[in-house]
């Protein structure tokens, strides 16, 4: 949280204090990590002997308003590295401790404190002047979770507890019924329940993609590989493991290399498998030689990936440690770079309504580890920043500073959900860097060697993600087009299977994705296992559909049926 000025803010951090207070005076020996403010409430975490569950929630939110209630003041205090050390020494806070020999590492001469009344915190600030300006009925304790300090697996496990919170009783229950919303579409949920994926403890953050989720991956990269090939994209495949050599050259064993899968070989025989294709494509680029006729050369790959994202962070499809993207490397030369944007920026546009998905742009610059000179970020940034006020105006963008990646800036979809959720997509990367590490070459018109520019780029990102987002932006009932299972029939009893098969052939012949339930159940039970697996249409057939060579159609949600024609409900889908 960003907006230290901000009054949400400020009780959201202040009641972070107050939980820690609450916590402590409750569970002896509790020691502080760190509690933020956080997008919809905060959170604190503790090393401690008890093990926190919900059963104690009611408890420490009692004793949290008992604070409140004291009218106590957020005294704020700069003290000197040697006495803030003394403080938290003689208060056995271990982990603040550690903190203050971090800042003091960094150059930092004095820190902050924080005292509300017993209770006192290391902390930069963002907090209301008193108790008594924090709302008491506006918060909620949630869950708990394990998570490392500092986000470090080899560092000891602390425990999480997370907390809503907002400025009115009211806001906090409209969300309450917002988390309810949003529980019933959890792909995590819907996923296996429809048969798509599941994820299972010898591949944590790894999914098994089941039949009908690989037809809807297999779907989104059929659509996205005949669009791209309309538009002069080349698609290629590269080894998913490669020496480290070319993760140094390329710059991500420095940048990267903690968030890689590392194979060692013995010997100092050290491999990297693949958490992105960059590197790759430029081998592609220098196996022969290129001239200016062949820019821009585009291309584009979907091979999955692998990065190691750190068990708290993983979530689904949401964020996993394998995936595929639909990638790719364009290289062009410096006067293609605006009319190239262009051109992604309306496969964007195409893509996303495809989906009925609302979007916008944001614009990450320099980090502060970055690769390369200032000068040339510069000159990427301000051509970014040219680019999207041509395409969205001044205001249909915005900046995120430091987002950029290691080699440079970026620009990110962001997407809406149905639930008005926001989320990080595609990209689109501006890179003047890489290509120079590969010294990468092509001949211009005057017969002079020039370098390439690469603009990486992603429209649905991670197809892992696109397609848990998919999930719970339609709860799971796909547009017809995208469902695996399209059509099902169901025959009244086992003497129409024979008549059911009928109707099955000729619209498998038509390419459609259909399957009989022939299980000797009742029909009321075929319907609602059709309607609990989403299914676009049901077809009922019976003696009177048999006798009048037609069918009974049920669209999902609908409860109305009605009698057809097949060929005039093929017609219809088509």
């Amino acid at each position: 949280m960003k907006q230290v000025n901000n009054n949400l803010y400020k009780i959201r951090h202040s009641l972070a204090h107050i939980l820690a207070s609450a916590t402590q005076n409750l569970f002896y020996g509790a020691r502080l990590g760190t509690g933020p403010a956080i997008e919809n409430g905060f959170y604190y975490d503790f090393d401690s002997k008890h093990s926190f569950s919900e059963e104690d929630f009611k408890k420490i939110e009692t004793e949290m308003r008992r604070l409140i209630n004291q009218n106590l003041e957020f005294e704020y205090k700069e003290l000197n590295i040697t006495d803030a050390k003394k403080i938290f020494k003689n208060k056995n806070e271990i982990y603040k401790v550690k903190l203050v020999e971090k800042f003091a590492k960094a150059g930092n001469k004095k820190v902050s404190i924080y005292k509300t009344g017993n209770f006192v915190d290391l902390c930069e600030g963002g907090h209301v002047k008193n108790t008594k300006e924090l709302p008491k009925d506006a918060f909620k304790l949630t869950h708990t979770a394990r998570t490392y300090w500092q986000g470090n697996e080899n560092n000891p496990q602390l425990q999480r507890i997370y907390s809503l919170a907002f400025e009115t009783k009211n806001e906090l229950k409209e969300y309450q019924k917002f988390l309810e919303k949003a529980k019933a579409r959890d792909h995590k949920i819907l996923g296996p329940k429809l048969d798509l994926f599941f994820f299972h403890e010898t591949a944590p953050g790894i999914p098994y993609f089941l039949p009908k989720g690989v037809i809807i991956i297999n779907i989104l990269i059929d659509f996205w590989r005949k669009e791209h090939q309309k538009k002069g994209y080349q698609e290629i495949s590269s080894p998913l493991i490669n020496k480290k050599e070319l993760w140094e050259k390329s710059g991500h064993w420095k940048h990267y290399k903690d968030d890689m899968f590392i194979a060692d070989m013995g010997k100092n025989d050290l491999y990297g498998i693949k958490p992105m294709n960059c590197p790759n494509s430029m081998i592609i680029f220098e196996s022969k030689l290129r001239s200016y006729r062949d820019l821009p050369l585009r291309f584009s790959d979907t091979d999955i990936l692998h990065r190691y994202e750190r068990s708290g962070t993983l979530n689904g499809l949401l964020r996993a440690r394998s995936f595929r993207q639909d990638d790719s490397h364009n290289f062009v030369a410096e006067d293609q770079i605006e009319k190239e944007y262009e051109s992604i920026f309306e496969i964007v546009k195409e893509f996303y309504a495809k989906f009925n998905l609302k979007f916008k742009y944001r614009l990450g610059t320099r980090p502060d580890k970055f690769m390369g000179d200032i000068a040339t970020w510069d000159k990427a940034e301000n051509s970014l920043k040219k680019i999207l006020i041509k395409t969205v105006g001044k205001n249909g963008f915005y900046i995120e500073q430091g987002d950029g990646a290691f080699y440079g800036p970026k620009i990110d979809i962001i997407m809406k959900d149905s639930l008005n959720r926001e989320w990080q997509m595609g990209t689109i990367q501006l890179d003047f860097q890489i290509p120079k590490n590969f010294n990468l070459k092509y001949t211009d018109k005057d017969g002079k060697q020039k370098t390439p520019i690469v603009i990486h780029r992603v429209i649905y990102g991670s197809l892992e993600r696109f397609i848990g987002i998919l999930i719970e932006h339609f709860a799971g009932a796909f547009p017809f087009w995208l469902s695996p299972v399209q059509i099902q029939i169901l025959p009244i009893s086992e003497k129409f299977n024979f008549y059911a098969k009928k109707i099955f052939k000729k619209l498998q012949e038509k390419e459609f994705r259909v399957e009989i339930n022939e299980q000797k159940e009742t029909l009321g039970k075929k319907i609602r296992q059709g309607e609990m697996q989403k299914i676009p249409f049901l077809i009922i057939v019976g003696e009177k559909e048999q006798k009048n060579n037609t069918i009974n159609i049920r669209e999902h949600g609908q409860k109305d049926q009605k009698e057809i024609k097949l060929d005039a409900f093929i017609k219809t889908l088509k």
